[in-house]
């Protein structure tokens, strides 16, 4: 074997694992962390009907829920999700006075971010989200409870 030779690219992964394993990182840290950038849930409104593209809610952890309005009204959204007393941040829409704690509105055309931390339930479960103004707007989302060392 030649000396400077360049490392074998199917040989770096299992030699990065190794490493990891004997630093203590091993796949729990990897898992973890590709789990912290999918706590995000993507729907789309269109030709007024919603759709759920991906993502999940860990419980107990920050959350994003991203609604865009690609139909040509307004919208609104709400869901079993939100607990009275949630602090929700919003982005690119607007709370709907008078309609609620948690029922939001996005205009045609815009998209709006939900950010907060949904509470802990003691199980998984599948919640429904719905517009108020437009009874065929509405899906459901996939929520988790973890447990355990990387789960609380």
């Amino acid at each position: 074997m030649k000396s400077g030779r360049p490392i074998s690219k199917r040989f770096l992964v299992p030699v990065t694992l190794a490493v990891g394993a004997a630093l203590g990182l091993g796949m729990i840290t990897l898992v973890v962390h590709a789990a912290e950038s999918a706590k995000k849930i993507e729907i789309v409104i269109k030709d007024k009907a919603a759709t759920v593209l991906g993502g999940y809610v860990v419980t107990g952890d920050p959350t994003e829920i991203v609604v865009r309005n690609e139909d040509t009204v307004t919208h609104g959204f709400n869901s079993s999700l939100f607990e009275p007393n949630d602090k929700v941040v919003i982005s690119g829409g607007y709370l709907a006075e008078g309609k609620g704690p948690h029922v939001y509105r996005v205009d045609a055309g815009k998209t709006m971010v939900l950010r907060f931390t949904p509470p802990r339930r003691d199980e998984h479960s599948s919640l429904s989200f719905w517009c108020d103004m437009h009874y065929t707007v509405r899906g459901e989302m996939l929520v988790m409870e973890l447990t355990g060392e990387s789960g609380g």
